[in-house]
Order: C-alpha cells, then sequence, then structure tokens
C-alpha cells in the first residue's frame, strides 16, 4: 500500500475520532439547550403544521390498497420531463401517487391534475424523510393509513431510465410480503437500504412501531439526520424488529461481479476495449477497501445499469465530488439509458459566475 494511502487513511481514522471525542463532550450540554426547541418543531410537525395543502390522489380515494409518495424539490417549482415521465409509469400501472413539494408552478399542477396525481404542498424542511413524514402523519390524521397495505418511498435523487419496463422496476413493484424491498444495499456507517426507493410491505405499515417512527422522527434537520436517523435508522428498525432487507442488487454479489470475466464481456458490446480495461480498473482499484468504503449506487452506477437497475443518481450527473466512474460513458450512448433532452431541466449544476 502507498505512503499516501496510508497518510489519507490515518487522516479519515483521525477526523473520525475527533469528532466522536467532541461529540461525546459536548452532548449533555447540547440536549439541555436543544430539548425544548425540539420538542416544541416536533410538536408541531404531529399537528401538520407544515402542510399548506394536501389533495389525495382520485384512485387512493376510491379505496386502493397501495399507494406511492414521491419526495420532489424543485427551485423554480417545475416538475421535470424525466420525473413526468417516471410518474405517469407508477400511474400507468395502477399506483396512486402522491407527490409531496414545497411548490408546483401551475404547469406541473395542471400535469398532476389531468393524471389524477395527488399534491401536498408542505414548507421545504427535513428532506426526503421530512416529506415521507407529514404524508404519512397527514394519512393517518385522515383515518385511511390502516386502508394502505403496500407503501412506495420515492426521492427526485435519482434520473429514471428510458426502458423501465426492461429494468428491475417491475420486480420492485410486486414487492414482498416477506420484507422491504429496495434496489440497493450499503455497509457506509452501517447497513442499510438506500432509501432513493423503498417498497414497504403490509407487516411493516400494521405495526404500532412504524406509525411511533414517523410519529417521532426528528424532521426538521438537515442531511446528516436525514442519513442517520432515516435512512440508516429505518433500516435498522426494521431489522430489529425481524423485518427482512431485501435489496434486488445486493451490493456483496455486484462487489464480486466486478471481478468477473462477465462484466468485463458484457461492457465490451457496449465500449471499447481500451474503454472496458479503464473501467474495470477503476473499479478494481479499490479491491483493498472494506465494502463498507462505498456507496454501490454511486462507485459502480455502470454495473448495476448492465443489472438492470433503473436509476442513476442524480449527484453522478451534476457534481461527481467522489470522482466515480461516469455512467453517461455508456448510460447516454449504445446502451441507451439515457435521453439527453430530458437532462436540461433534471440537473441543477452549480451555476458560475464571471466578473464582467
Amino acid at each position: 500500500m502507498g505512503a499516501r494511502r496510508l497518510v489519507k487513511r490515518q487522516l479519515r481514522r483521525s477526523q473520525r475520532q475527533a469528532a466522536t471525542l467532541w461529540q461525546q463532550l459536548t452532548a449533555p450540554w447540547r440536549e439541555l439547550l436543544l430539548q425544548p426547541m425540539d420538542r416544541r418543531k416536533l410538536r408541531q410537525i404531529q399537528q401538520l403544521a407544515r402542510i399548506d395543502q394536501v389533495q389525495w390522489p382520485a384512485a387512493w380515494t376510491g379505496g386502493s390498497e397501495r399507494l406511492a409518495f414521491f419526495s420532489h424539490y424543485s427551485p423554480s417549482g417545475q416538475l421535470q420531463r424525466c420525473m413526468r415521465r417516471f410518474l405517469g409509469d407508477l400511474v400507468a400501472r395502477g399506483w396512486p401517487v402522491l407527490l409531496i413539494s414545497d411548490q408546483l408552478n401551475a404547469d406541473s399542477q395542471q400535469w398532476c391534475s389531468d393524471h389524477q396525481i395527488g399534491v401536498l404542498l408542505r414548507r421545504n424542511q427535513g428532506r426526503d424523510f421530512g416529506a415521507f413524514q407529514d404524508a404519512w402523519l397527514a394519512l393517518a390524521a385522515a383515518g385511511t393509513a390502516q386502508q394502505c397495505h403496500k407503501l412506495l418511498l420515492l426521492n427526485d435523487s435519482v434520473y429514471p431510465v428510458q426502458n423501465l419496463q426492461g429494468s428491475s422496476w417491475p420486480q420492485f413493484l410486486e414487492g414482498d410480503c416477506n420484507g422491504v424491498v429496495g434496489f440497493s444495499d450499503s455497509f457506509q456507517n452501517g447497513y442499510h437500504l438506500q432509501s432513493y426507493a423503498l417498497h414497504i410491505p403490509q407487516q411493516v405499515l400494521q405495526t404500532p412501531w412504524w406509525h411511533d417512527y414517523w410519529w417521532h422522527y426528528p424532521g426538521w434537520a438537515g442531511q446528516k439526520v436525514a442519513i442517520r436517523d432515516g435512512e440508516i435508522g429505518l433500516s435498522q428498525l426494521c431489522l430489529r424488529q425481524g423485518i427482512a432487507l431485501l435489496p434486488l442488487h445486493p451490493v456483496a454479489l455486484l462487489r464480486a461481479r466486478l471481478a468477473s470475466g462477465a462484466l468485463a464481456e458484457e461492457l465490451r458490446r457496449w465500449c471499447s476495449a481500451e474503454a472496458s480495461h479503464w473501467m474495470l480498473q477503476q473499479w478494481l482499484a479499490g479491491g483493498d477497501h472494506a465494502v463498507s468504503a462505498y456507496s454501490p449506487a454511486h462507485f459502480w452506477a455502470i454495473p448495476l445499469l448492465l443489472e438492470g437497475m433503473p436509476f442513476i443518481k442524480r449527484v453522478l450527473l451534476e457534481t461527481n465530488d467522489s470522482g466515480c466512474v461516469d455512467p453517461l460513458l455508456i448510460a447516454a450512448g449504445p446502451l441507451g439509458c439515457v435521453d439527453w433532452r430530458e437532462l436540461s431541466d433534471f440537473l441543477r449544476p452549480t451555476t458560475i459566475g464571471y466578473a464582467g
């Protein structure tokens, strides 16, 4: 192992240790200061104070037993082309959809109305798990939560591929009565299903602990809490309650596939030998790291697409801060996963200003 990698690893370990020590030392004082404020925020959430408007989808009020929550955000209130295609696919498959957003422009609201998609408008707080919290508590307040036997939790952090039918998307929608279904799992910071798409079965929805989770979830906080108490916390809660987590593309099998000759052969169908060799070298370069060092939906996006993954994470297309192999190297070409015309209103890349 190179000296540079050893230094970087030691620095990361030291940073984690320092952060842990600081949290331990300051935790009692933080709790004393923040508890009254947090209790006040939680009461407001429980009273549905963040919700400005809710219109349930027509198919749901008609007595359907399945429902999809879709967390959306756009600075301009625009419902993007690829998101309309995605939501339209859900409706066509018989799923009532509740779109949860802080704002929708007139055209987007009209499109939702035309496609019988419900809309919940709320204060933009708590990221996607805050949105799901408001939607579930509103559902309970309406007295229809017991009616829900299948629930999808979806967010707009991913781009849906063109051929949803040919992907693992139909299998995800089928769900599994024996556990929570997701697309990818991760060992980063604690084992969990990655939360951009989760299928929750009846055996979870009709338990007291499910409602209790949303009743007490700290849904006013930011990304770290959404990951710790939301994405990871919900998965860990399910495991403690004896509920299986069922990824359609398990990270352990995906990692083993990186070294298989089958992956190399499949890559050669879509790109040159040189490009295929380079990609494999990039993925295999982390072979001396533990599986907990990687987020599969980020680092192995291309192998996932070749397995039938229906989504590409938005951050890979916008900033790619982790330096992952760009999925557009094959996804926008012969593989045909991405329509370049949809990206202009889906992505929100950094705006760079130049002095005049």
